[in-house]
């Protein structure tokens, strides 16, 4: 190794500030960046190798684009190898290393338009606490900001940001971000005027939605997701017809998320109703995909056969060629539910499910498959393991599941992994540890307020019916407990 490799690789502080870096941070454009800290900080490609991890080959690579950085763990070692300053950090969509104290933004966060949250934010000191009381401090959060943010950072921002956001970005702090008189002035002058921007960010805004949606409880999301489509219906009267399909698409986006949420919040008509709207939506915008995710969202209400059924129905709305994440989840959907009735067919459309998921981009297709990446995969392989019953099986995805876990693993994907392990455990005799697993997977459940979490530990309830250890049994009455306040029945 050359002897420069070793030596450290110091970045001029100026150098992160300068507009050519912003844009590289914001569009997660690594090539981009390496080559200006080569060139500021006169640093070889083997100096910056060494600092981030990486062969002076593949730093090559990436600098000349030939190939792309996409992993957050290989971003998080750039930032840490380079000493990114917590401002740069946050613009290329980490989290700040400093979390104590309370929020410090060095500039407003912008309400509704303007320059995007990533060119702005810089938290410098932030208390990250997410406790069972989350929902009910949520409720003080802008949503409708919020989840416009992050709508348009999408890939570029973590779980971890995503809450230091809701933590620092209370309605009452929205309300003040832009200029009171700016903000009257605007009121003032009518009815807003529909355009290519006015459309980005409700686009924007219905995917920050989406992808808030496994992070935060319902009931911190559905007032806000409301005024949303009510802001796209009063849009959609009268709207050119260059701009009426993508508004009806977003607008389907948001009526089947609506309905979902409905349904979790025990409002069935209301649910029922969002389903109608997602339907003509759907119609409108020439997107029949958008009722997969309907009937994909409804198997999650449903049992048994009803619910293999609903999956089903999904797949009629694929397209022959293309959409391979949805055509990945409703794979394993169908998976979970031929499983849960003994089918052994389940373990073909597992194989299936992953080379459709092979061939996708998740963060490219759909607002509602941002959520699936091989964690979500590893979670869906042992909960149809755990159905079947194969030993051999549950212990191997069992291992890939809770590896697959990190800082950045949602609640409501921690709920059901940590439920799925803690069902195996109880299926070979290990009580002590099934119970382990299930305190885990309830506290995420509760944290989240999650049905889905909750859903998969109807089955370790079950399980905890016919045990007598002292644990085990007050276990038991914690799952009742929790699911009676709930109001979620046992699966």
């Amino acid at each position: 190794m050359p002897a420069d490799g070793a030596e450290p690789v110091v970045v001029p502080a100026d150098l992160w500030q300068r507009p050519e870096m912003l844009t590289a941070l914001t569009n997660r454009d690594i090539g981009h960046l390496f080559r200006l800290v080569r060139q500021y900080a006169g640093v070889s490609q083997t100096r910056i190798g060494v600092a981030v991890g990486l062969s002076q080959g593949k730093v090559s690579e990436i600098m000349n684009g030939a190939v792309q950085v996409t992993s957050f763990e290989v971003f998080e070692r750039i930032a840490e190898g380079l000493r990114l300053p917590d401002a740069a950090r946050m613009t290329l969509g980490l989290a700040p290393r400093v979390i104590t104290g309370t929020p410090v933004l060095s500039a407003p966060i912008p309400a509704r338009d303007g320059t995007p949250a990533s060119g702005l934010l810089s938290v410098e000191q932030v208390e990250l606490v997410v406790s069972p009381r989350q929902s009910a401090d949520l409720l003080d959060v802008d949503v409708l900001t919020l989840a416009w943010i992050v709508g348009r950072l999408d890939a570029h921002v973590d779980r971890r940001t995503m809450l230091l956001l809701a933590a620092g970005l209370t309605a009452e702090a929205a309300a003040s971000v832009a200029d009171p008189w700016e903000r009257l002035t605007r009121a003032l002058a009518g009815p807003q005027v529909l355009d290519e921007d006015t459309v980005e960010r409700l686009e924007a805004r219905t995917i920050g939605f989406h992808r808030l949606e496994y992070e935060l409880p319902a009931s911190a999301l559905y007032q806000g997701l409301t005024s949303h489509l009510n802001e796209l219906s009063t849009l959609l009267q009268g709207a050119p017809e260059r701009f009426r399909r993508r508004l009806a698409a977003t607008a389907g986006e948001a009526a089947t998320l609506a309905s979902w949420l409905a349904w979790d919040l025990k409002r069935p008509a209301q649910s029922a109703s969002f389903n109608r709207v997602s339907a003509l939506a759907a119609k409108e915008s020439g997107h029949p995909i958008i009722q997969a995710c309907t009937h994909a969202y409804r198997s999650y209400m449903l049992e048994g056969r009803a619910a293999l059924e609903a999956v089903r129905r999904a797949q009629q709305f694929l397209p022959a060629q293309g959409d391979d994440a949805t055509r990945a989840w409703l794979l394993c959907l169908e998976a979970e539910h031929l499983a849960t009735l003994g089918d052994r067919q389940a373990a073909e459309r597992l194989r299936q499910a992953e080379e459709a998921f092979d061939r996708s981009r998740p963060h490219r297709e759909r607002a509602w498959t941002r959520f699936l990446d091989g964690g979500r995969m590893a979670a869906f392989q042992l909960s149809v393991q755990v159905r079947l019953g194969d030993e051999r099986q549950v212990i191997t995805a069992g291992q890939q599941a809770l590896s697959s876990l990190d800082d950045d693993s949602d609640h409501k994907r921690i709920a059901v992994i940590y439920a799925d392990v803690a069902q195996a455990q109880f299926q070979i005799g290990d009580i002590p540890t099934g119970v382990t697993y299930a305190r885990r997977a309830l506290d995420s459940a509760q944290r989240t307020e999650s049905t889905w979490g909750l859903q998969h530990l109807g089955t370790v309830e079950k399980t905890l019916t016919s045990q007598q250890d002292p644990a085990a049994r007050e276990l038991l009455g914690d799952l009742i407990a929790t699911r009676r306040a709930l109001g979620t029945s046992p699966a």
